[in-house]
């Protein structure tokens, strides 16, 4: 069963979603711990005001009440059993009442009997049952008080917090809709461009990689684009290299072959002396040659992990390199080497250091030198200096020399050397050609 897959854009938006109405509870949790604090301190220096203000003025004509819809009030003469004898004025409002009175002033008055004897008022803000109230009284005599209260059902601490809380929701919810909705559009356009990506990526194959990748912006889709279609012409430029050298190597082996066949086939009709074997046998080494570059240029596709390298002695790969080629074409080697080494594996240091002798003595008249000093390697020869146009395209595989020769040495000796983090370069110089490979910087 096919697994249903959930768009990218569908996906952000979740997320987004989820990430917003987390964040929305966590705050609001903590916002209406703060706003429930500060609006029941409003409140309730609000209500202290009104109660201060109202017994300043509860004797006087009721113009002069301070005008409010959230608190109650009622004055009342009470008798030394605390019981209500006179309702002098009143404004219950919808919450309180007559009994609610007259509970509030009998547990007062019975829980503060000594405070009674002290002081005649008391500011302390009181609550019994659901009603917080204030409550002031004045002796009479030792047998009656004047007795003014003021009560509040916490309607006032809502009317603050209620608008704050509905700003804070559709804040909230305003922010979840607009957020989605540019989510929503942002997240649409970018997988239209990764679409547009997987649609051209797609096709890379069937086109030969011959079709341009390209997205268009400058954020990371357009880079991604941007590497895609570096490498597109890299493999353009790899496929077109390997088609080229498929027809070098023919051509290459094809010659060699030819010739021993036909010398063989010569012997073997008795046309020529059996001498020419020698001819057959330098084709022989020819194609040996041929056959152990293509080796060792397919065993750099498989170069070991940089954890296996080692450091070489190249004093060493050196002298048995030129040991093993100085008895050729009459050149004289001239060596000055100390003790330094190499990053890498010895094997392919051989095949380096071969290379470029055996380039060397093709170009040579009299002299090679080579020359070792702190990690800097040098072999030069006194033949003719080389173009730059064939310094720039020596490394390419089967780029035909200055002098008519191709193959694939020096292009061994670049992709080694890189390899192993080192770099070459080639000079021409008073005396002749040099190659120079040392560390990077």
């Amino acid at each position: 069963m096919k697994k249903k897959r959930i768009s990218l854009s569908t996906q952000i938006n979740v997320i987004f979603t989820l990430i917003t109405l987390i964040t929305s509870v966590l705050f609001i949790i903590i916002f209406r711990q703060t706003i429930n604090n500060f609006t029941n301190n409003q409140a309730e220096k609000h209500f202290r005001l009104y109660h201060e203000t109202l017994s300043k003025v509860i004797d006087g004509p009721k113009e002069k009440y301070p005008l409010t819809t959230n608190y109650a009030y009622g004055y009342y003469r009470v008798d030394n059993q605390y019981e209500i004898v006179e309702i002098i004025g009143f404004d219950y409002r919808n919450f309180a009442s007559d009994d609610l009175a007259k509970e509030i002033i009998k547990k007062y008055f019975l829980d503060n009997t000594e405070a009674l004897q002290q002081s005649n008022n008391d500011f302390e803000d009181r609550r019994y049952k659901d009603t917080d109230y204030y409550l002031k009284y004045d002796s009479i005599d030792n047998d009656e008080y004047y007795v003014l209260i003021t009560m509040s059902d916490g309607s006032y601490a809502d009317s603050l917090r209620e608008p704050i809380s509905n700003i804070i929701s559709i804040g909230f919810v305003s922010i979840i809709i607009l957020g989605n909705a540019i989510i929503l559009l942002w997240s649409s356009v970018t997988v239209d461009r990764i679409k547009k990506l997987e649609k051209e990526v797609s096709i890379l194959g069937s086109s030969d990689y011959k079709n341009k990748v390209s997205v268009e912006g400058s954020d990371e889709i357009a880079e991604l684009a941007y590497a895609i279609d570096i490498m597109r012409d890299e493999i353009l430029k790899n496929e077109s290299v390997k088609q080229e050298m498929l027809q070098n190597i023919s051509h290459d082996i094809k010659t060699p072959i030819a010739v021993i066949q036909s010398y063989a086939e010569a012997i073997k009709d008795g046309i020529t002396d059996v001498s020419d074997l020698d001819i057959i046998l330098i084709q022989v080494q020819i194609l040996n040659k041929k056959v152990r570059q293509l080796l060792e240029w397919n065993k750099l596709e498989y170069v070991k992990s940089k954890e296996d390298y080692y450091e070489v002695n190249m004093k060493e790969v050196i002298e048995t390199v030129v040991n093993n080629h100085k008895y050729q074409n009459n050149i004289t080697f001239s060596l000055d080497l100390d003790e330094s080494t190499f990053k890498g594996l010895i094997d392919n240091y051989y095949s380096v250091v071969s290379n470029i002798i055996e380039n060397a003595l093709r170009y040579a008249k009299k002299a090679i030198k080579v020359t070792l000093k702190n990690k800097r390697l040098t072999i030069s020869n006194d033949g003719e200096p080389i173009s730059e146009e064939f310094i720039n395209s020596v490394f390419k595989p089967y780029e035909k020399g200055h002098k008519g020769q191709f193959g694939l040495g020096m292009t061994i000796v670049q992709r080694t050397i890189n390899n192993f983090g080192l770099k070459l370069t080639i000079e021409n110089n008073n005396e002749g050609v040099s190659f120079i490979i040392e560390p990077r910087e």
